[in-house]
């Protein structure tokens, strides 16, 4: 079994060609289902949100009782 380039081509000049994969319908369907599936973009950017509305919250009442101490 020869493994490699034919031995009258140089190793810097050989080229298999492009590797080729075909992936059908069904697996494509698959793959799409399980990134939608553990990708969950929305729900952390939104619990994300009501933190920093949260924390603005928090910052307005201690400015609040920083003003009423003074």
């Amino acid at each position: 079994i020869n493994v490699g380039p034919p031995a009258d081509v140089p190793w810097y000049k050989y080229d298999p060609g492009p590797s080729r994969v075909s992936l059908g319908c069904g697996t494509l369907i698959l793959i799409a289902i399980i990134v939608a599936m553990f990708s969950r973009g929305d729900d952390e950017s939104n619990e994300i949100r009501a933190l920093q509305r949260q924390v603005q919250s928090l910052e307005q009442k201690i400015d609040k009782l920083d003003a009423n101490r003074q």
